[in-house]
């Protein structure tokens, strides 16, 4: 009998001890690698969690510094290495990194570069100290080692602040050397106020030009000018061959006739006092005549008063002070009983309206032209070997002769500069000396040669420039110098600053303001108008600006003009100790000038004070480059 064995049963024993093996193996497989994927899940879970925590911490640091530089730029100003700290309601940044919860933050400032296109480089630039770079980062080590960071740029322009000039004030609170502030130093309507320019008054003198005149239709000769203001407006009163013109000289190159007076003869000499014109004439029974001249373009009559004398001769000048007029005339005769009219007469002009004569002397020569000095009359006449004399009018009913002097040629003008005790005395051509003479007032009557100028002919005038009595101008007949102006700063040598030559002879100066009036024997220009012109160079050196403390110079700006001919340029400065000034240009050294507005060089940026010194030249003696305002643009 055949017996089966169960075989399959068997088989399927094995089967499943293999399977088992199988399993187990696959398990010893796949077992540490689903591990792995587990810790890795998790890991990465935990990354991302540390990421999104870094994240926060990063934006609360970026938060906290811009709060910070928002107090105040000195708050980030430092370089270094810091973290945020909060406070009861603002942050503030204390030294070194901070820990939190397994992260390490830290807030890194340092000063960037700049190159010379000012933009930012990594080495070989210049601190720029008005920007800051602040790079944040927040790292971890566990469970892996990871970072973020960023990094961004702050710059201290909030709160900016503008220091300015603008006004007359501003400039004239700063060193004005050759420089003026506002139009009130000249006569010139052309600038306007609240500016500053090249300074013409007082005058130098050192490039003039004709600046303009006036032609009488008469077609006559200009005798003599007085320069007097009506009412606060400037006139030129001229004596011609007919009459008096009075020219409103507001804007001096271009004077206008206001009002003319008709004389029967020559008006020689003008002297103007108050609302009055007193005329020195050739007129015969009128050689003093008053004009009521209170409005300029009706000049009325006052008096036509005739100082007696047999031959009824000219007078030549007048001069008024208080109320004694001293008239000098042309050599006179003798009247009848003995009684002498002479060349020297004060004449009482408390009421002008009605003149009378005090006294008189005869120095039986020609008078051609007076000065009064307190109570001394300095006469220029054409007596021999007496050339100047000298007289006392303390007591103008009994004058009296004090003293003479000897000059070589008659005198043609005499002018004294009370405050230096100096006689200028012009002559005719003279051959033991120069026709320009320069005297000490050692008192009234005692004079002291210091010196004299060759004019190479005769000397007609003399004006002294008030303003600024270094500088005396001469008229003459002399071909090329009609119109001469000597530097007296030194009585013992004078020297000559300047020829201006004019059509013909001139008869007479007046120095108003920048301005010379000149009376010629010119038909077609009786009057002439020479201008001082501005000094060459000049400059304005800003008082300094003090903020209070440290801040950031930003930006420069100026607003002016400079015409053909002239150059207007800065220089600016700031240190922090408000002394030891050291000027740049705009690339921070002292070659270079701003000819325009524009940065300020990093080397200065950073400091508390500030100045500026501005540079003003011309080459036209008739233009100024002119500063409006000026202002730096600065952050707190």
């Amino acid at each position: 009998m055949i017996i089966l064995k169960p075989r399959t049963r068997i088989g399927h024993a094995g089967a499943t001890i293999v399977e088992v093996l199988v399993a187990i193996a696959l398990t010893g497989i796949f077992m540490p690698v689903l591990a792995t994927a587990l810790v890795a899940a998790h890991a990465g879970r935990a990354s991302s969690i540390q990421q999104l925590q870094a994240q926060s911490l990063l934006k609360e640091a970026s938060e906290a510094v811009r709060s910070i530089r928002e107090k105040g730029w000195t708050n980030v100003a430092t370089d270094g290495t810091y973290h945020a700290v909060p406070g009861a309601s603002d942050w503030s940044l204390a030294s070194g990194p901070e820990t939190i919860n397994g992260f390490t933050r830290q807030i890194v400032i340092s000063t960037p570069q700049r190159n010379a296109a000012d933009t930012i480089v990594a080495s070989g630039g210049t601190n720029d100290p008005s920007t800051k770079h602040v790079v944040i980062t927040v790292s971890w080590t566990k469970p892996t080692s990871g970072s973020l960071s960023t990094d961004a740029y702050l710059s201290r322009w909030q709160a900016n602040a503008v220091w300015s000039q603008t006004t007359q004030a501003d400039f004239t609170g700063d060193t004005l050397t050759n420089t003026c502030a506002t139009n009130t130093c000249d006569t010139n309507t052309a600038f306007l106020t609240d500016s500053a320019y090249l300074q013409d008054s007082p005058a130098t003198w050192q490039l003039p030009s004709v600046f303009g005149g006036y032609n009488l239709s008469t077609n006559t000769t200009g005798n003599d000018i007085f320069v007097a203001t009506i009412s606060g407006v400037p006139y030129a009163f001229l004596g011609y061959a007919t009459g008096l013109a009075i020219l409103n000289i507001s804007n001096p190159a271009s004077p206008t006739l206001t009002g003319t007076y008709t004389t029967t003869a020559a008006v020689n000499g003008v002297f103007v006092s108050g609302t009055t014109a007193y005329l020195a004439t050739s007129i015969t029974n009128g050689q003093l005549v008053t004009v009521n001249v209170a409005n300029p373009a009706a000049p009325a009559l006052l008096k036509n008063f005739q100082i007696t004398d047999t031959n009824n001769v000219a007078a030549t000048a007048v001069y008024v002070s208080g109320t004694t007029a001293v008239v000098t005339k042309k050599k006179v005769g003798k009247a009848l009983l003995f009684n002498t009219y002479g060349e020297i007469n004060t004449v009482n002009v408390s009421n002008p309206a009605a003149p009378s004569l005090s006294d008189s002397i005869n120095v039986g020569s020609d008078c051609n032209n007076v000065w009064v000095n307190g109570t001394t009359a300095y006469i220029g006449t054409s007596v021999t070997n007496a050339q100047l004399n000298i007289v006392n009018i303390a007591t103008p009913t009994n004058i009296t002769s004090s003293a003479t002097v000897n000059l070589g040629a008659n005198t043609a003008s005499v002018v004294i500069n009370s405050a230096t005790s100096t006689a200028y005395i012009a002559t005719a051509n003279n051959t033991s000396t120069g026709e320009v003479r320069i005297y000490h007032l050692n008192s009234a009557t005692s004079l002291t040669s210091q010196g004299s100028y060759e004019v190479g002919g005769n000397a007609t005038g003399l004006g002294l420039d008030t303003g600024n009595p270094d500088y005396l101008a001469v008229t003459s007949g002399v071909a090329g110098r009609q119109l001469m102006i000597l530097n007296v700063t030194s009585p013992t040598a004078p020297t000559l600053v300047n020829n201006i030559t004019l059509s013909n002879t001139g008869n007479t100066v007046r120095i108003y303001g920048s301005y010379a009036y000149v009376g010629d024997a010119d038909n077609a220009k009786e009057m002439t108008v020479v201008y001082s012109g501005y000094r060459p160079s000049g400059t304005i050196e800003s008082s300094s600006f003090d903020p209070g403390a440290n801040v950031g110079y930003n930006y420069f700006t100026f607003t002016g003009t400079a015409p053909a001919g002239t150059t207007l340029q800065f220089q600016i400065a700031a240190n922090n100790v408000g002394s030891g000034w050291s000027y740049v240009g705009p690339d921070g050294t002292a070659s270079t000038y701003y000819t325009s507005s524009g940065k300020i060089p990093l080397s200065l940026v950073s400091n508390r004070y500030f100045r500026y010194k501005a540079y003003l030249t011309t080459t036209n003696g008739q233009v100024s480059p002119k500063i409006d305002d000026v202002e730096v643009n600065y952050s707190p």
